[in-house]
Formats: C-alpha cells, sequence, structure tokens
C-alpha cells in the first residue's frame, strides 16, 4: 500500500470517527462507506483495521469493544484526535 493511500484512509478514518462522535464505527462500515462515496474505491476493512491500528498508537483513535458482541471492535476519535482534525482542517 503506498503511503498516500495510507494517509487518505487515515484522514478518512478521522472524518468518519469526527463526524460520527461520539458513536464508535467499525473497520467493515468505515470500508462501505469510504467505497459508497468514492473517496477510496477499493478500500477493504482489512486496509482499514490496520490503519486504525496505527492511529490508535498515536492516541488519535481508540478501540472500544462492542458491548453486544465482544469480538467486534469498532473505533472512536479521542480528543487528541479531535483536535488535530480541526487543526488539520480535515472535517
Amino acid at each position: 500500500m503506498s503511503v498516500d493511500r495510507r494517509e487518505l484512509i487515515r484522514n478518512e478514518i478521522l472524518f468518519q470517527c469526527y463526524g460520527y462522535r461520539p458513536q464508535p464505527r467499525d473497520a467493515d462500515r468505515m470500508a462501505k462507506a469510504a467505497r459508497m462515496e468514492g473517496e477510496i474505491p477499493d478500500a477493504t476493512a482489512s486496509d482499514f483495521a490496520v490503519e486504525c491500528e496505527y492511529l490508535a498508537g498515536k492516541d488519535l483513535v481508540v478501540q472500544e469493544r462492542d458491548p453486544l458482541a465482544q469480538g467486534h471492535v469498532r473505533w472512536a476519535i479521542t480528543s487528541a484526535g479531535i483536535d488535530h482534525v480541526e487543526s488539520r482542517g480535515i472535517a
């Protein structure tokens, strides 16, 4: 995956998590939305999951377990992520 594509996916994750806050998003839904909007037509849930892990390492998003389906991972933006998005004008 190219650096530019990774950056597009990371920005899309932050954009979606910012826009849907406080509701967390899962990688599959984020990838589907990116494909439907034409932002990243070949996006996969796996691509989004990998980049969510990266953003979590930067404390921009946090992993949350679904209370009903503990194996289901969702992502929510952190306050640092909100500051990052707003300072860069992504949203």
